[in-house]
């Protein structure tokens, strides 16, 4: 063999070395490439599917429920004995809030899904503070021009509350939602 057919084939092994060093970069590259886009779907897989299983939140207990809207009751009879109103409305809502929490601790226990349920712990914990918290603010000159429309107020929500009580009291279930339904527009989405 003569030196020039040595040179060439020297060169095309060298060429044919190259060749297969850079496919074997591109092979290196594509196996290490497909082995972490594997891995990172694994774990983002694992992530989302303990995400995904993630226990629902605990269902609030009746009691504790309960016993925060009587709280805010108390918190309510509290600011409106600091407030210095009058005796005759301070016993009106007294005696409402005392109604209330009486009535409240019986439904709730007796009937706690009912409509009428929901729509008198939301007269406790929505309606009345609504009609008194801005009475509260006023000045006492407009406290006095204003106590007639807060009574009046107070009137209502004590009638209703007096039949929610006879109807729960008798246990008159068919009436249960035709006052539920009542209360709620009376009382609740016209206020929230």
């Amino acid at each position: 063999m003569s030196g020039k057919r040595w040179v060439w084939l020297v060169c095309a092994a060298v060429a044919a070395a190259v060749a297969i060093y850079a496919m074997f970069q591109i092979i290196v590259v594509a196996v290490v490439s497909a082995v972490v886009a594997s891995l990172v779907t694994f774990f983002v897989y694992r992530y989302l599917e303990r995400k995904s299983k993630t226990p629902l939140p605990a269902k609030p207990d009746p009691r504790k429920r309960l016993l925060q809207m009587l709280g805010r009751l108390v918190d309510l009879n509290i600011r409106i004995r600091e407030t210095g109103l009058g005796e005759s409305i301070l016993a009106r809502v007294e005696d409402i809030i005392d109604k209330l929490r009486e009535l409240l601790e019986d439904i709730n226990e007796r009937h706690p899904e009912h409509e009428l349920t929901w729509t008198l712990n939301q007269m406790a914990k929505e309606y009345l503070p609504k009609v008194m918290n801005p009475y509260l603010e006023l000045s006492a000159n407009d406290r006095d021009s204003s106590q007639e429309e807060l009574l009046r107020s107070l009137d209502g929500l004590e009638a209703e509350i007096d039949n929610v009580a006879d109807l729960v009291r008798g246990d008159k279930m068919g009436d249960f939602k035709a006052k539920a339904a009542f209360l709620r527009a009376r009382f609740v989405q016209q206020r929230v």
